[in-house]
């Protein structure tokens, strides 16, 4: 138990790849069986679950860097959290060269890096819905950055998870990010293999998404993703939450600002799980 009336575990599980995965479980003290709504945090590649855990919540610096200690506020709220340290983030990919290394090892397999951390995601996820304080029917997917395109590729995937909020989680267009972004902003995992042979993000979303509840927020000068892609992400989106009669379940916040992680987005993601979860 901690002082702040929450009790925390430390716990850990192996990926498809047999790697293993660090993660903080963080639940209400005195929390009912199958009572709360679960959520899966992911951090940006500098973080891990240690990062997000922490005590305080604030920003690293006054007016920038990472938000410190956001999954714990959000478990202080009420919710059960299960915060990873994603393969992806510095902590776990050893370096820079290696972790391309990886990358290229695995192609011939028929696997990616981004396929991996969905991997690990959606096995926090089913640890999540196995807890006994947590309602299984009520899951989410949350992170920022790496932690944000992990959890909007996840969604995807997963049909039983029930809402997702990434934050510059490089949800746009594929082939905007190519054409008209920063080729340095991105490893090789965000380039997952053949995917514009067939759709792009927004076709994803639109198909394996929709109509459960997403929201992503996007700032206009996000360095991940052009607001080109986002814009024509939400050209394509939003009829499709509105065909299936649920307009009020997909929305995009895009905000003036570059890649960061305000406590602003914090309490707009909050409320967002709070409604849908």
């Amino acid at each position: 138990k901690t002082a702040d009336g929450l009790v925390q575990t430390r716990l850990s599980f192996a990926n498809v790849l047999g790697d293993v995965v660090t993660a903080i479980l963080l639940q209400p003290a005195g929390a009912k069986r199958r009572s709360h709504p679960g959520v899966v945090c992911m951090s940006g590649t500098s973080g891990s679950a240690e990062r997000i855990t922490r005590a305080e919540f604030r920003r690293a610096k006054p007016d920038e860097g990472s938000l410190l200690g956001w999954a714990r506020e959000l478990a202080r709220r009420g919710f059960v959290t299960l915060s990873l340290t994603l393969k992806g983030t510095v902590g776990r990919r050893v370096s820079a060269s290696f972790w391309e290394k990886q990358a290229r090892m695995l192609a011939p397999f028929g696997r990616t890096l981004m396929g991996v951390m969905v991997d690990e995601a959606l096995r926090g996820a089913r640890i999540l819905g196995g807890t006994d304080v947590v309602d299984p029917q009520r899951l989410a997917l949350t992170g920022m950055s790496l932690g944000g395109n992990v959890t909007w590729y996840a969604m995807a995937c997963e049909p039983d998870i029930r809402a997702a909020v990434p934050v510059c989680g490089g949800v746009g267009s594929l082939r905007r990010q190519i054409l008209e972004g920063d080729p340095n902003r991105h490893s090789t995992y965000f380039y997952v293999p053949h995917l514009l042979r067939y759709f792009d993000h927004p076709q994803i979303v639109a198909t394996c998404i929709c109509p459960r509840p997403f929201m992503a927020i996007a700032p206009t000068r996000d360095e991940d993703m052009p607001k080109s892609g986002v814009d024509e992400f939400v050209r394509v989106v939003q009829p499709a939450y509105k065909e299936a009669g649920h307009p009020e379940r997909f929305r995009v916040y895009q905000p003036e600002s570059q890649h960061s992680y305000t406590q602003q987005y914090f309490e707009k993601m909050v409320k967002w799980l709070s409604q849908h979860c």
